[in-house]
């Protein structure tokens, strides 16, 4: 019997030391796993598991990538987002100085087509005869005391001006413009002439800018202005200026029937 519960004993011993019961967990996980590492093991423990995060990451970027950036190393990645970053200042530096090239063009246009617009304003204020104008051209003096010369022999001298150029014209302190227009006096003999309906006694003081030598070559061609002023009896004198002034001008009228027609 004793043999016997020696027996019994030395069986019982094994399971008594705690043969694994396969109805129990192996152990606990908080004492067979790395969360019982300490010290260095735990340094290099949560290095192993930055980069183990740090390659899922990099896969999961490279899964949406095209090949040259999948395969790229980080020190490569970071010289292709620092040459990005160059690239866009670059771009944007050049977005700003297209954008204020354009704003010069745009300011140098309008500015081109006000100084258009006022320049054609001015040209049409000098055609009109509604502004003072100086510039060169000849100054006119017919002496007429016996009121010999007649309104047609002074219109004949403003036409041929005009002909020859004359920007401008000035008849016996009167702006001539398109719808100027000459008469003799009712009385016969007077030494005088109808300026649109202003009677003006001579002499006739003529003033006209344009290029002073064509104008008097105008005046001079023989069977001329100044040969039918001269064969009527009266003095006809003309000097080349350089300089010649019209004050004169006439008051600027809105046409009652006639308008523009749109040129589109």
């Amino acid at each position: 019997m004793s043999m016997g519960h020696d027996d019994a004993e030395v069986t019982a011993g094994p399971a008594a030391a705690g043969s694994p019961d396969p109805d129990e967990p192996h152990g606990d996980f908080h004492t067979t796993s790395l969360w019982r590492w300490s010290g260095p093991a735990s340094v290099i423990g949560g290095a192993l598991f930055a980069v183990l995060g740090w390659l899922f990451v990099a896969g999961v970027v490279a899964e949406g990538s095209d090949d040259a950036l999948a395969s790229a190393r980080p020190d490569e990645l970071v010289q292709i987002l620092d040459s990005l970053d160059a690239e866009n200042d670059r771009l944007e530096q050049e977005k700003r100085r297209l954008a204020a090239e354009i704003a010069s063009l745009t300011s140098g246009s309008d500015a081109a087509a006000l100084a258009q617009a006022r320049s054609r304003k001015e040209s049409l204020e000098v055609l009109a005869g509604t502004t003072k104008v100086r510039g060169p051209g000849v100054r006119i003096v017919i002496r007429d005391p016996e009121g010999a010369v007649d309104a047609p022999q002074i219109l004949d001298a403003v036409q041929e001006l005009r002909d020859a150029g004359a920007e401008s014209i000035e008849v016996a302190e009167r702006r001539v413009v398109v719808n100027t227009w000459f008469a003799n006096p009712p009385e016969a003999g007077t030494a005088a002439v109808l300026v649109s309906g202003d009677l003006r006694p001579a002499p006739y003081t003529i003033l006209a800018i344009g290029d002073p030598e064509t104008l008097a070559t105008a005046m001079e061609i023989p069977g001329g202005v100044a040969d039918s002023v001269r064969t009527a009896g009266a003095l006809f004198e003309m000097e080349r200026r350089d300089a010649l002034e019209i004050t004169s001008t006439v008051p600027l009228t809105t046409p009652e029937y006639a308008e523009p027609v749109d040129q589109g």
